[in-house]
């Protein structure tokens, strides 16, 4: 998105007919980009995905801007503020279990700590689990370890909505005549990209040196129009992953030699890398 088509739209904000909704678009529109995601690494959530472009994750970690900067809406920050919400739903739930494990802040004393919330007093706030890999400048957070629940188990939450399936499964959305409730209800297992990620972070954790690493992780869904909820526990496989971890080695070399790799997802390029195309 051109910084031109950014005013744009929040120049029409301004002329929406609504009593509030304009001025609520105003300010996402105007409020800084959130810098919080680091732009020098490989994100598992990236990785996982079938669009994931080498070529462009080259450049990334560079430190390139693409040509094109995406922008936001009310839409778009609506659909983000209720995956936050879903995940601090559930990560509060397994915080009064006392079973959610990871990093944690203390929001009185100040001090970070590694553990289960039995071993400090005070609010907490959950940092979830960090996992950076600076061999292969792999960083990501998983949602969660839960202990005491069993074995321990990699934690990972999911808000699914229409443009989930859409995107994951067109095939089953068609075959139940693009219905939600119907699709949803036909869901028996995870999504792949979502087992890959989970996948990584299991592997992450055990190439950190974590102690007691899980080897197993459950996926809990949730349905973002009825609040519906599946859960699905997959097993730990280093075979599953060994060829997203052998893509990121590859890349980190060709950054370290300066050689940009070809596009694995077209001949030509893909729209992720064109973005880079003044490089």
């Amino acid at each position: 998105m051109k910084p031109g088509d950014t005013l744009k739209k929040f120049v029409d904000a301004a002329k929406k007919d609504t009593r509030v909704l304009g001025s609520v678009e105003r300010y996402l529109l105007s409020r800084p980009r959130d810098k919080s995601r680091r732009t020098d690494v490989l994100h598992p959530s990236d990785m996982v995905g079938k669009d994931w472009c080498h070529r462009a994750s080259y450049f990334h970690l560079l430190g390139k801007e693409p040509i094109k900067t995406r922008t936001t809406s009310l839409r778009l920050e609506s659909v983000f503020a209720e995956g936050h919400a879903i995940h601090a739903k559930w990560q509060g739930w397994f915080q009064d279990m006392n079973v959610l494990f990871g990093k944690w802040y203390c929001i009185e004393c100040e001090e970070v700590f590694w553990g289960g919330t039995d071993c400090h007093e005070g609010p907490l706030e959950y940092r979830e689990v960090p996992l950076f890999y600076a061999p292969l400048r792999i960083s990501g957070h998983s949602d969660g370890w839960l202990v005491g629940l069993g074995d321990p188990l990699m934690l990972e939450i999911k808000s699914i909505g229409e443009g989930t399936l859409r995107w994951e499964c067109p095939e089953l959305l068609a075959q139940n005549d693009y219905d939600f409730n119907k699709t949803w209800k036909a869901i028996d297992a995870p999504f792949q990209k979502h087992i890959d990620q989970v996948q990584v972070y299991m592997k992450l954790a055990e190439l950190l040196g974590y102690e007691n690493v899980p080897q197993e992780a459950v996926l809990i869904y949730e349905a973002k129009p009825n609040q519906d909820y599946k859960e699905f526990v997959v097993k730990k496989s280093d075979f599953s992953i060994a060829h997203l971890f052998e893509a990121a080695k590859r890349i980190v070399d060709a950054v370290n030699a300066q050689v940009p790799p070809a596009c694995n997802i077209a001949t030509n390029g893909c729209a992720r890398c064109k973005e880079y195309d003044n490089e």
